[in-house]
C-alpha cells in the first residue's frame, strides 16, 4: 500500500500564499481535484494507474499532472514502474479567514473533487451551491466524532432529514479514505466507524500497486 505524506510545508508567508493559489485551483476544477486526490493517497504512483483509476483520457491525466507540478504540489520522481516514471503529491492546507476560519485540506479537496463522480454530492452543490458543501464536509466531521446526528446535520445545514443523510454517507465515504493523508485529520479519531461496503461505493479506494 501506498506510504502517506509525512510532512507538509513551512508555514510562512509565501507559501501560505502558494498553498492558497494552489487549493484554489483545484476546488475550481473538480475533476483535478479528483485526480490530485486519487495521486496523493497513492503517492508514488504512475499517471496510467490514476487514469485507470479515475477513468481519464492520457491527455488529461498528463494536463493535470503538469498542472500540479506548476502548482509545486507534485513532483515526477526518478523512479519507474513498467516505463512509466513515478510521481507524488504532497497535501495543501491551510486557513482562510473571512467571516468564519474554514481549515481546507485534502479532505475538503477530496470531496469537491468528488462532485464530477457521485450523485448525491451533484444533487446537493445543484440545490445548495458549492460553498454550503465546505460546511456539509464539516458537519459530517462532527457527526464521524459523535458530536451531533445525521439529523443535527440537516438542522445546522437548514436542509431535510434526507438530503443530510445522503450528503453526509458520500462525505463520510471519502473521509474514511483520505483521513491519513489529511495533516488536519490524521491524529483525530473518531467515534462512528464507515462501514467497508460503504467505503466501496466511493469514489477513493486504496488499492496496493
Amino acid at each position: 500500500m501506498s506510504n502517506a505524506p509525512t510532512s507538509v510545508r513551512p508555514p510562512d508567508a509565501g507559501d501560505t500564499a502558494h498553498q492558497f493559489f494552489a487549493v484554489q485551483e483545484l476546488l475550481s476544477t473538480p475533476e483535478l481535484a479528483r485526480f490530485y486526490t486519487d495521486l496523493l493517497i497513492h503517492s508514488p504512483t504512475t499517471i496510467p494507474s490514476v487514469r485507470e483509476r479515475q477513468h481519464l483520457s492520457k491527455s488529461t491525466a498528463y494536463k493535470y499532472a503538469n498542472t500540479l507540478a506548476e502548482l509545486g504540489i507534485a513532483e515526477e520522481l526518478d523512479e519507474y514502474d513498467e516505463g512509466s516514471a513515478r510521481w507524488r503529491a504532497e497535501p495543501v492546507s491551510g486557513d482562510w479567514t473571512g467571516e468564519m476560519t474554514l481549515e481546507i485540506g485534502p479532505t475538503i479537496i477530496a470531496v469537491y473533487g468528488a462532485v464530477s463522480v457521485d450523485e448525491d454530492l451533484k444533487l446537493f452543490v445543484d440545490r445548495h451551491g458549492q460553498a454550503s458543501l465546505a460546511s456539509a464536509v464539516i458537519s459530517t466531521l462532527e457527526y464521524l466524532h459523535g458530536e451531533t446526528t445525521r439529523r443535527g446535520v440537516a438542522d445546522d445545514l437548514g436542509i431535510p432529514a434526507v438530503e443530510a443523510i445522503a450528503v453526509t454517507q458520500a462525505i463520510e465515504r471519502i473521509v474514511a479514505v483520505i483521513q491519513q493523508y489529511d495533516p488536519t485529520l490524521v491524529d483525530k479519531a473518531f467515534d462512528v466507524d464507515v462501514h467497508e461496503r460503504a467505503i466501496e461505493q466511493g469514489p477513493y479506494q486504496l488499492i496496493d500497486e
